[in-house]
């Protein structure tokens, strides 16, 4: 029965041929005798971006043809069954197909929710021992977590991330080049950066209408929880989980507390504790649903002692379940900016002057462990007080670490200011965005 299904699978698969998919940007880590898994996000394209490694394998000749290409999927009511004795069915089944291939041919297998099948691990370590034979495993974020890759794979396994869609990317799935060469070509640009900042970058929600993307924002987010936090942690307390993450999820880029966030539960009535509240936040981050982000400093002390400032996996998803929404997308203009941060940089926190304390929104740091990337976000500084208080901490922490590049992304406005010696540039978000490109992640 296993093996039956499996060579559908696989006929399926060569019959079909590839899928139709926009290609994404970044690399998925390869190395001779190493599981490579590919995490991220439910949704954001995990499985699209493992067949088209292996697309991009055969275009570069490192393999023949599709024939030596051999997905599984196992959200399957048949292959989901298996245990982890049948796994080698799939390299058995797949050898018996093809004449040609043998132990020496190069192949890919992407194994997509193999979780599924308890004691998994060990089955696709020994498949990756094959020098010849590359593994590609991916899934629901429920099972591949950040922190929670089973132990069996520490030392055996290269990850690679997926987030939903970079601007750039965006633009790809709506057909539109990255380029403003002409006045046509930048209104064309604007007008989808209005749309990637007003609905986020899920892939799946490019093609449809407003009220479609609105239900399976709700849908994701819902999923989201009861999957990979609720089920998975087994939470006694359901009611008081939800109510914590559309509280925070409407305070997003705000100074955030574990007191803050426990007073505004017991407020709702939740009788919960600052334990359970720090659990949530914490099951809340390996489901890649947040990232909570530390003040810049090498005390761990430090960041311990000041506040952390929140952000959502996709500001679409933020904006269409949390608790309030004012109608402006300031705070999503922010948490777009953090997650192409995010993607470029391992290390991404905000920063406080040391004189009066002033805020600047992010701080990253190079390869090199210094700050190489200052940057406030604001909407709009045609008003001179406003440019003047997003200026002021921006040199002054500019002076103090000797950043050289430094921003305001602004949303359409775009300068040059000169202040105590250092230099900031004000470029509108969506020119930037396409200027960074894309980081390896």
């Amino acid at each position: 029965m296993f093996e039956e299904e499996i060579r559908r699978k696989i006929g399926d698969f060569r019959e079909l041929g590839w899928p139709a998919y926009v290609p994404r940007h970044g690399r998925v880590l390869m190395a001779d005798r190493m599981v490579s898994t590919v995490v991220g996000a439910r949704r954001a394209g995990k499985s699209f971006r493992a067949l088209q490694m292996a697309h991009e394998m055969v275009e570069r000749g490192e393999l023949a043809s599709l024939e030596q290409v051999c997905p599984v999927d196992f959200d399957n009511p048949i292959l989901s069954g298996m245990q982890a004795r049948d796994l080698g069915l799939i390299q058995s089944t797949l050898l018996k197909m093809s004449a040609g291939l043998g132990l020496k041919t190069p192949l890919v297998f992407i194994l997509d929710e193999i979780h599924k099948v308890a004691g998994w691990e060990q089955y696709v370590i020994d498949l990756s021992r094959n020098p010849h034979w590359k593994v590609i495993v991916t899934g629901s974020s429920s099972k591949l977590l950040r922190g929670d890759l089973a132990t069996e794979l520490r030392g055996k396994a290269l990850s690679s991330t997926v987030y939903p869609l970079s601007f750039s990317e965006f633009l790809a799935f709506k057909g539109c080049g990255p380029r403003a060469n002409s006045t046509q070509e930048r209104a064309d640009i604007q007008r989808h950066f209005e749309e990637y900042l007003s609905w986020g970058g899920y892939p799946a929600l490019v093609p449809l209408d407003n009220l479609t993307k609105e239900g399976l924002l709700r849908e994701y987010f819902d999923t989201m929880i009861l999957k990979d936090i609720i089920q998975r942690s087994n939470v006694s307390k359901p009611r008081d989980c939800v109510e914590l993450y559309r509280h925070v999820l409407s305070g997003i880029g705000k100074p955030h507390t574990l007191k803050s966030a426990y007073e505004h539960l017991r407020l709702c009535g939740c009788a919960t504790s600052r334990d359970a509240v720090r659990d949530y936040l914490g099951w809340a981050e390996d489901a890649w649903l947040l990232f909570i982000v530390p003040i810049h400093s090498d005390s761990h002390k430090e960041q311990e002692r000041n506040y952390k400032k929140l952000y959502c996996i996709d500001w679409g998803l933020a904006v269409r379940n949390s608790r309030v929404w004012d109608g402006s997308y300031s705070r999503a203009f922010e948490n777009m900016i953090f997650l192409h941060l995010r993607r470029t940089f391992a290390r991404v926190g905000y920063y406080r002057t040391r004189a009066k304390r002033q805020e600047v929104d992010f701080l990253a740091t190079g390869h090199q462990g210094q700050p190489v990337l200052a940057i406030q976000v604001c909407m709009d500084i045609s008003a001179r007080d406003t440019l003047q208080r997003e200026l002021d901490p921006l040199v002054s922490t500019a002076r103090y670490f000797g950043i050289r590049e430094n921003m305001i992304l602004t949303l359409n406005q775009e300068d040059r200011f000169e202040q105590g010696g250092v230099t900031v540039h004000a470029r509108p978000a969506w020119r930037w965005l396409l200027e960074q490109g894309e980081a390896e992640p």
